[in-house]
């Protein structure tokens, strides 16, 4: 428990300073537009990962991996695969890149390519002890449950943990308190 909460505060460091830790290291978000923009949303896939727990009945069996899955178009190209490298406490990490929605899946891109079935998407997958994550803007209002977004050079996140708590899954406080909505609800910006 030490040692995950000595990394969250890394990765907080990071977050504040604009940037994001993964096991090889700090992504910035300014070092080039679009591309290193999914390079440090790939990173924060993987800290979202890391700090959120899924049920034992999640997982096939106790050494299963956690698999991150992309629904629709792949933005993130060559990015995702090397931000996900390791493990996330004693499971792997398997990458899956999908057109529709298939069992197995411990947390899910919906890319923007899927924003006319956003609603649809987060309700059925919640249902399946899945984290959803988006950047598709308006993705919490519509039972998403991490919206991911950038704001100036940084990306930054809000997080609903109502949502991820209703789909049996349980996020880490200091993750939600690093959530730019969650600062607002407690006096900070946005």
């Amino acid at each position: 428990m030490r040692a995950r909460c000595r990394r969250l505060f890394v990765l907080l460091a990071f977050v504040a300073a604009g940037s994001v830790v993964t096991d090889g290291g700090a992504i910035s978000a300014s070092e080039s537009p679009r591309a290193d923009e999914y390079r440090v949303k790939a990173a924060f896939l993987y800290n979202f990962a890391k700090f959120v727990d899924w049920p034992a009945e999640a997982f096939a069996t106790p050494a299963a991996p956690l698999n991150v899955c992309i629904l629709g178009v792949d933005p993130f190209g060559s990015a995702l695969d090397q931000a996900l490298q390791g493990h996330v406490g004693n499971r792997a990490i398997v990458t899956r890149r999908l057109t529709e929605v298939e069992p197995g899946c411990h947390l899910v891109f919906i890319s923007a390519s899927e924003r006319k079935r956003l609603a649809l998407l987060a309700d059925s997958l919640r249902a399946l002890r899945v984290l959803t994550v988006s950047d598709a803007e308006g993705f919490g209002g519509l039972g998403g449950m991490i919206e991911l977004f950038t704001e100036g050079e940084s990306v930054r996140f809000n997080i609903y943990p109502s949502e991820v708590e209703r789909a049996g899954l349980r996020a880490s406080a200091r993750l939600i308190e690093l959530a730019a909505n969650q600062k607002h609800a407690a006096g900070g910006r946005r």
